[in-house]
């Protein structure tokens, strides 16, 4: 877990108005190589934290000023802070309050007056994981940049493929015969296809790299319009979209645009065989973020490969039940991962489905 041969890169932020925990903290991790800086109020924490990052945090959850809890809420709303480990400090050992610091958003608590040995083995932890967890992520964007390199550099080439086709179609037509045009359309089909997952791909890895611009959005109008558009497109189908009065959101407009055209595209292919399709909209709101719900009557899906939804290239049905490259809920738990809420789904087969998100009441 260590940076070369030495701990004492590691930081510790102490926030806490305890004159003696403060100096036994101090005393623990500085004998074991941490740096170590100290607040006795949130306030002037929030600032010392817009000056230079932490490894870890150690809270105390009763302050002035500021508690705990809402200190740490403030922290982890908050996308440059947001992945710092925080541990409570806390003389109170009852569930409420450690329910409630583990709700606001820590990773970990400690009850004072607390044991040595614990607070320096918690801490170590906490940092051994934020390490690991910062090399997987550099791992992920190394792989997803690999991933549109290949995919960009593969789609040149494939779109010149499909274009000459064509012109192989129109200039020997009459000399293929039926056997050698039925054979080009099926060229011409898998072509497309295969620009189809390309793009999905390229899509996905675009996902990681895209700046956010955070504004309001009006859930109700973004799933009618999409809605609307997606059924311009099968105007022969008969469908129908209930849903209520939805909560104003705070998002990246053209991101949730992609997710809810990701989630009603879904629903639209798989009610395909329905005489009537019916997508319906609910949503419960809880303290902190909203559960949103999007219903289906299609398909549905065996709940017991439910584990490779999410996926890249993951598909529960086959390509000639229903088309689709099995990128598209890959990229909405992506989209949604970037507005710090993550996406479920259950169903049951050929009874629909039910596509279910949540999502923060304050995202910043």
């Amino acid at each position: 877990m260590n940076r070369g041969s030495a701990i004492d890169k590691y930081e510790i932020l102490i926030v806490d108005d305890t004159p003696e925990q403060i100096e036994m903290a101090m005393l623990v991790l500085k004998n074991n190589n941490y740096k170590v800086r100290v607040s006795t109020k949130g306030e002037a924490a929030l600032k010392l934290l817009e000056r230079q990052k932490p490894d870890l945090i150690l809270l105390d959850i009763f302050m002035p000023e500021i508690d705990g809890f809402e200190m740490c809420r403030i922290i982890k709303q908050n996308d440059e802070f947001k992945n710092i480990p925080v541990i409570f400090l806390t003389s109170s050992d009852d569930e409420q309050s450690i329910k409630k610091g583990f709700e606001s958003g820590a990773q970990d608590y400690v009850t004072k007056p607390f044991n040595a040995t614990e607070l320096l083995a918690r801490v170590n932890t906490h940092i051994k994981l934020k390490e690991q967890t910062e090399s997987l992520y550099l791992a992920n964007r190394e792989l997803d940049s690999f991933c549109y390199s290949i995919a960009h550099d593969l789609k040149a080439p494939l779109l010149s493929i499909s274009k000459l086709i064509e012109y192989l179609s129109l200039d020997y037509y009459d000399k293929l015969g039926d056997d050698g045009n039925s054979l080009i359309k099926n060229i011409q089909k898998k072509s497309t296809e295969l620009t189809a997952i390309i793009n999905h791909l390229l899509e996905f890895s675009r996902m990681c790299e895209m700046d956010m611009k955070l504004e309001p959005i009006n859930l109700n109008n973004l799933i009618q319009s999409v809605f609307d558009e997606l059924m311009l497109a099968q105007p022969e189908r008969t469908a129908v979209l209930d849903m209520p009065r939805l909560p104003e959101i705070t998002g990246d407009g053209i991101m949730l645009g992609i997710l809810v055209t990701n989630i009603l595209s879904n629903s639209l292919k798989y009610t395909a065989r329905r005489q009537r399709a019916e997508i319906s909209v609910e949503y419960t709101e809880h303290q902190y973020d909203y559960i949103f719900c999007i219903r289906d009557n299609g398909a549905g899906f065996d709940m017991k490969y439910s584990s490779r939804l999410f996926q890249v290239f993951q598909r529960l049905h086959s390509s000639k039940e229903f088309e689709g490259s099995g990128v598209g809920l890959s990229i909405c738990q992506r989209i949604l991962k970037r507005h710090n809420g993550k996406a479920w789904m259950t169903g049951e087969t050929d009874n629909g489905a039910s596509f279910y998100f949540s999502f923060p009441k304050n995202n910043k």
